[in-house]
């Protein structure tokens, strides 16, 4: 069975697996929940304002979607802001480097990560910072840029070694809680009791229209402030940044390609445009498409282009043949509540 099928199967529904692997779940819960409080005792504490964006749920949720428009929203109010990301599965992520300053970027994606490329591309006047060890990454930054207000942890609510003033726990609307239970019987990271007080939900839709959520109200129950976080389409971009229309794939035949850890979700956003394409080449998350052969087995239908995630086409550009049939998806986000939602966020950094 493959990832995607047992996800579907035995982890967003339940089934005799997930019931069977439910005792394990229960352990690894408490294990969480003992590995929190132990080394929230001991926490490293910034002296300036932390906000940590992250996900209790598996997989992909739009943290960095979220991080780039959280950073744009403090620019806007007039602060100093930067950004430290763990730099997952690049050539720094053991060894902290501010791999953007206002020289632009330092280094590409091959040693940065696909994540922290992409939010350093989306940020130009904010510092970003990678490396796993978030508290030496911080020190970085600061030492730096010492009066940095405010620096904006991606991907660490499970990151127990840093004080933050603030988390964002984001959620993805169409896959929610899962079938409710922690991992390995379910998708949830953490127990949700596991949330600190001090924090804002906010589900991310792929679309302008809020469905019913039946799952929310766990979240309600919690007392959580809830915002709504709407993505959509806005444009293609090709490998040299240019923009192009929505309007340019039609009647073109193309194929995806992703390396997202919720492959489903793109395929939504290709076809609210009203796009077929002939096949979905999916990797796993953060694959960094290295196999020399690639190339041909996108190219095997002849297709007139190759669509795929922002945080793809900058590693897909690198073979040559690929690069004039290569578009990436845009999408552009917003919350329904901005105004509301900014000055909650002030409320917490002041």
């Amino acid at each position: 069975m493959d990832a995607n099928k047992l996800i579907q199967n035995h982890l967003l529904k339940r089934s005799p697996l997930s019931y069977t692997l439910y005792p394990a779940s229960v352990i690894y819960g408490c294990w969480q929940n003992q590995r929190r409080t132990y080394y929230q005792k001991k926490a490293y504490q910034a002296p300036c304002k932390i906000i940590s964006i992250g996900n209790i749920v598996s997989g992909g949720s739009g943290k960095t979607p979220l991080t780039i428009l959280l950073a744009k929203l403090l620019l806007e109010a007039g602060k100093k802001v930067a950004v430290s990301h763990r730099g997952y599965k690049g050539a720094l992520e053991n060894n902290p480097h501010l791999i953007a300053n206002d020289s632009g970027l330092l280094f590409d994606v091959q040693q940065t990560g696909d994540e922290a490329f992409l939010i350093a591309s989306s940020l130009p006047e904010v510092p970003v910072v990678v490396g796993r060890k978030r508290k030496e990454a911080i020190q970085l930054l600061l030492q730096e840029y010492p009066d940095l207000e405010i620096i904006i942890l991606d991907d660490a609510l499970q990151h127990y070694y840093v004080y933050r003033d603030l988390d964002i726990v984001s959620f993805d609307a169409s896959l929610g809680l899962g079938n409710g239970f922690v991992i390995p019987a379910g998708y949830l990271r953490e127990p949700l009791a596991n949330i600190p007080p001090q924090s804002i939900a906010v589900i991310n839709h792929k679309n302008e229209q809020q469905t019913p959520l039946p799952w929310l109200e766990r979240i309600i129950r919690k007392g959580l402030p809830v915002f709504h976080c709407f993505g959509s389409p806005s444009c293609f971009q090709n490998s040299d940044n240019d923009t192009i229309p929505l309007t340019f794939l039609n009647n073109k035949k193309i194929v995806l390609s992703s390396a997202i850890a919720n492959p489903a979700s793109f395929e939504r956003s290709v076809h609210t445009l009203g796009l077929s394409f002939m096949k979905h080449y999916a990797f796993p998350d953060h694959y960094a498409f290295q196999d020399l052969c690639l190339p041909n087995r996108l190219l095997e239908l002849n297709p007139d282009y190759i669509l795929c995630t922002q945080k793809d086409i900058m590693k897909l550009a690198k073979f040559e043949p690929l690069r004039n049939r290569l578009l990436a998806l845009k999408l552009e986000y917003h919350f329904d509540q901005e105004d509301k939602f900014l000055s909650r966020i002030l409320s917490y950094v002041k």
